[in-house]
């Protein structure tokens, strides 16, 4: 009897050694569990709308899952708590010795992005940036090409080439790299004209309870958004300008230092310092070093912006 029981124990141990996680995120999931379904990465590898379906893992991960990692806010950036025609999967782990690169294939419906998320060792929380899109529609297409390009840094460097109709080619290469404590571009060429469609402001969801957060803006195009961060001497920015019919324009989202009423974005591995100064609802900036990477060369971010005011909640 003794022997039957022991068995019987043995088989029940086994039988939850196999039981996988559930990564739909109803149950609580062990983060080394969640990172091993990425495959870890071998740098450098080129990703495409054709060969990107061999990386991907048929496994969906759950929204839930996500946000037990990830925070709220930032998950409701990449899919929408509403957003029930939206999936994610694993495609690769790329590991660092400061930081490891999580990289989610987030499929929506005639189209899908690649979403990298970044943590530190000790399984923080670091930023993510939704690097490309690639769309159905382009698939197989003779005439238009992209790829993502990952290298050893690694640095993601999206290619993307369109042949019109009197076979002349426009292009267009955008790189990005995480430094220190977010994303920021960090090369672009284009030979595109710029289109006339409303600006993307990555931070438009997040919290405003510092004094100095807030949007402050000439127009729809030429503004700077500032939202709280994790410390209170710290926040982070988006800003974007558009002059000279779009011929001059320049973007950069980054985490500026508080001095009282004056701030400054300075990165590691970034030529580019610029300075603020808070004061009477209005913000000025000033370069200082070269930022030539986040705006056209021939222009600057130099700017005065005013306060909007908050948009009151209906009642």
């Amino acid at each position: 009897m003794r022997r039957y029981y022991l068995l019987g124990l043995i088989c029940l141990q086994l039988a939850c050694a196999d039981e996988k996680p559930d990564f739909t995120g109803n149950t609580p999931i062990k983060i080394n569990d969640f990172n091993k379904i990425f495959k870890a990465a071998s740098l450098p590898i080129a990703l495409s709308d054709t060969n990107l379906k061999q990386l991907t893992d048929t496994l969906i991960i759950g929204r839930k899952a996500l946000v037990q990692f990830v925070p709220e806010a930032i998950v409701e950036q990449i899919v929408r708590k509403t957003d029930k025609k939206t999936f994610l999967y694993p495609i690769l782990r790329i590991e660092k010795e400061q930081e490891y690169y999580l990289l989610l294939r987030v499929q929506h419906l005639n189209s899908f992005e690649i979403c990298v998320v970044v943590f530190s060792k000790k399984n923080k929380f670091l930023d993510y940036k939704v690097i490309t899109e690639f769309k159905d529609e382009n698939k197989g297409s003779r005439r238009y090409g992209k790829v993502l390009n990952i290298n050893k840094e690694p640095s993601f460097l999206v290619e993307e080439n369109k042949m019109n109709e009197d076979n002349s080619l426009i292009y267009e290469k955008k790189g990005w790299a995480y430094s220190d404590s977010s994303f920021r571009l960090i090369y672009f060429d284009s030979n595109k004209k710029p289109e006339n469609t409303k600006v993307i402001n990555p931070l438009d969801t997040l919290p405003m309870n510092n004094s100095f957060s807030g949007d402050y803006a000439r127009d729809a195009k030429n503004f700077i958004s500032i939202r709280d961060y994790i410390t209170p001497n710290k926040l982070e920015f988006f800003m974007h300008f558009e002059r000279d019919n779009a011929n001059c324009s320049g973007e950069l989202k980054g985490i500026m230092t508080l001095t009282k009423n004056t701030a400054i974005y300075t990165e590691k591995g970034d030529a580019c310092i610029i300075h603020f100064k808070i004061a009477a609802n209005q913000i000025s900036i000033k370069e200082d070093g070269n930022c030539g990477n986040h705006r056209n060369m021939t222009c600057y971010f130099n700017n005065t912006y005013d306060k909007k005011r908050k948009s009151k909640k209906k009642k």
